[in-house]
């Protein structure tokens, strides 16, 4: 695994296991920002919750 650690939690001098790929800048659809590789970041899924919430308002919005 190229990438192991939640970036999130390492700035905050904690050590997880990330699990998910997240992409840093919302892709909404945009197939060319949702492969672009300089666009993901491996997030925990606690921390990827989180960005979730804040930048949608919560999960199932529309």
């Amino acid at each position: 695994m190229k990438h192991p650690l939640c970036t999130r939690c390492i700035k905050e001098n904690r050590i997880t296991a990330a699990t998910i790929v997240d992409h840093i800048r919302p892709h909404k659809g945009d197939k060319a920002l949702f492969w672009d590789r300089n666009n993901w970041q491996p997030l925990c899924k606690s921390c990827h919750d989180t960005k979730t919430v804040r930048e949608d308002g919560g999960f199932g919005n529309l």
